[in-house]
């Protein structure tokens, strides 16, 4: 019975890392996506795959062990890093901002907690025209501090969560005063060595000789790939600075959570999440599981690193080109078949449809669900149908044939009845028909 059970299920695994497979080089043959997705388990390599080019250009692959910028991902780092330090006496989670920079607004009510929680209401210098005119060239210290310093406040210290770069860009700053020590040697000295991560690193500019992926958008024009800019790494810190492979990230958060790099208390605080976030720490709920983790984005670059727990698998999604189907699909793809649960094979034949604005304006209007208790404001604007959820931002439907309409970087699909005085919206897997009202 037992060598039953066994040879079940490892057929149950092929099968799902052949449908992971399938759908992989699916979205990069329809310059849907490009990347590496690698499962652990127990630290042990589950499934890896590589589909892609590391050089769009000459047509040079992904391989599995490619490193890929990681974005936000980096603030996990950070975290660790803050906690080791907090570990040390160096620091505390009520240690004020004003210690290190008493220019910054509020920096007197503003903790090391606030800071990792997202919750210090410090604005985001990122978000900057400042910043993006000076992100592939490069800012200064001085340059940086000053520009958190110019920004107009909106949120009280601890009111809210509000997601900002600049809480992790002064964690990292703060970290160097603390300990005499750049960021990029504490990142190697406190995390990659211990571990053995041998891909991972503060990023300099793009080594593809050193096995370093650029990264694209899709150009319509052209119709093929368009190499984005490189922020100048410089600048990001601890917020958004790390290179890394799925290897090293998979080892990393396996170790984190086996208390090999801090305190459970110390990991319990990361992980204690309100409104959403946790300190340095993200929770991704997936049907009964829940995970943690990180999300990342930077110059086109988009990344996924979620632990379960319970199940001790780490799952890392790194892409270097992300097309119209969106990253998070890409997710949700590769949780579902490996979790077994029901998913779509996306079809990339049908074509958008041409419609005036005179047709779209026969499916205008305000369409709710009960059972959701969500209404969906449909309008033509600027010749195209836009849709809008109460309490969210608008975006733009592409029009199908049979009254079918969608939005791809979120998954939307909107299929219409034939009196159209009712829709059936399709997401994640789930089916809501919303009523004309």
């Amino acid at each position: 019975m037992m060598a039953l059970l066994v040879c079940t299920t490892g057929l149950g695994q092929t099968n799902k890392k052949e449908s992971i497979d399938r759908f992989l080089e699916l979205l990069h043959e329809n310059q849907q996506n490009m990347g590496v997705v690698a499962i652990y388990t127990n630290g042990k390599e589950e499934y890896s795959k590589a589909a892609g080019w590391i050089n769009a250009e000459n047509k040079k692959p992904l391989a599995g062990d490619t490193r890929f910028r990681i974005g936000s991902i980096s603030k996990m780092f950070t975290a660790v890093l803050v906690f080791q330090s907090i570990e040390a006496g160096q620091l505390s989670l009520d240690t004020k901002l004003s210690k290190f920079y008493p220019g910054i607004k509020n920096a007197d009510r503003i903790t090391i907690s606030h800071m990792l929680h997202h919750k210090s209401g410090i604005p985001n210098f990122t978000s900057s025209p400042v910043y993006r005119e000076k992100m592939y060239k490069g800012m200064t210290e001085k340059e940086v501090i000053a520009l958190i310093e110019s920004l107009p406040v909106e949120l009280e210290p601890n009111a809210q969560t509000s997601y900002s770069n600049s809480n992790y860009y002064l964690l990292s700053r703060i970290l160097e005063k603390v300990t005499g020590e750049s960021f990029a040697r504490l990142l190697d000295k406190k995390i990659s060595q211990p571990l053995k991560l041998t891909a991972t690193s503060y990023g300099k500019k793009i080594n593809e000789a050193g096995n370093e992926a650029h990264s694209y958008s899709f150009d319509v024009a052209s119709g093929s790939w368009k190499r984005m800019e490189e922020t100048e790494m410089g600048i990001p810190q601890g917020a958004g600075a790390v290179v890394s492979n799925t290897r090293d990230l998979a080892t990393f958060i396996q170790a984190l959570f086996e208390g090999k790099l801090i305190s459970t208390k110390s990991l319990n605080d990361m992980k204690a999440i309100d409104q959403g976030l946790g300190r340095g720490m993200m929770v991704f709920p997936f049907y009964d599981r829940v995970a943690y983790g990180h999300n990342g984005s930077i110059d086109g670059f988009e990344s996924s690193l979620a632990y379960f727990p319970e199940e001790k698998t780490a799952l890392v999604i790194l892409s270097n080109a992300v097309g119209e189907y969106g990253f998070n699909n890409v997710a949700l793809g590769v949780l579902s078949y490996w979790f077994d649960k029901p998913f779509e094979l996306p079809s990339f034949s049908d074509k958008p449809v041409e419609l005036s604005s005179e047709q779209l304006k026969a499916f205008e209007g305000t369409f709710a669900n009960s059972n959701l208790g969500m209404k969906i404001k449909l309008w033509v604007q600027d010749g195209a149908l836009m849709a809008q959820a109460e309490g969210q931002s608008g975006f733009p439907l592409a029009a199908f044939e049979n009254d079918t309409f969608k939005f791809s970087a979120a998954g939307i699909v909107i299929k219409f009845h034939e009196n159209r005085d009712k829709f059936t919206l399709l997401q994640g897997g789930g089916e809501f028909i919303f009523e004309k009202q």
